[in-house]
C-alpha cells in the first residue's frame, strides 16, 4: 500500500466481504501458519465455500487478518458480540 486512499480502499473492501460472510453463517479465523509468508491464514468454517469466495477471501487476505486480528476495526467486538447472540 502506498497511499492513504488504497489503504481506506482495501479496509473498505475488507470489512464489507467480512460483514457479508458473517450475515451469510461463515465463521472467520486467524490462524497462524508458519508455511506463510505473513505468518498467518485466514480460515474459513460455515457452509460450503465457492471457488469464488475462496478467491475473494484469498485477494482480502491482508485487510481481513488486519480485521481479526483486531488491528483496524474499532467496531468488531461489538460486531462479533452481535453475530454469537
Amino acid at each position: 500500500m502506498n497511499s492513504y486512499k488504497e489503504m481506506a480502499l482495501e479496509r473498505k473492501r475488507a470489512r464489507v466481504l467480512f460483514l457479508e460472510l458473517r450475515a451469510e453463517g461463515f465463521e472467520l479465523l486467524a490462524q497462524q501458519g508458519p508455511e506463510d509468508p505473513v505468518g498467518y491464514v485466514v480460515g474459513v468454517e460455515g457452509p460450503a465455500c465457492s471457488e469464488r469466495l475462496l478467491e475473494r477471501i484469498k485477494a482480502n487476505k491482508p485487510g481481513l487478518l488486519k480485521i481479526l486480528l483486531n488491528r483496524w476495526d474499532p467496531n468488531l467486538e461489538a460486531i462479533q458480540r452481535e453475530g454469537a447472540v
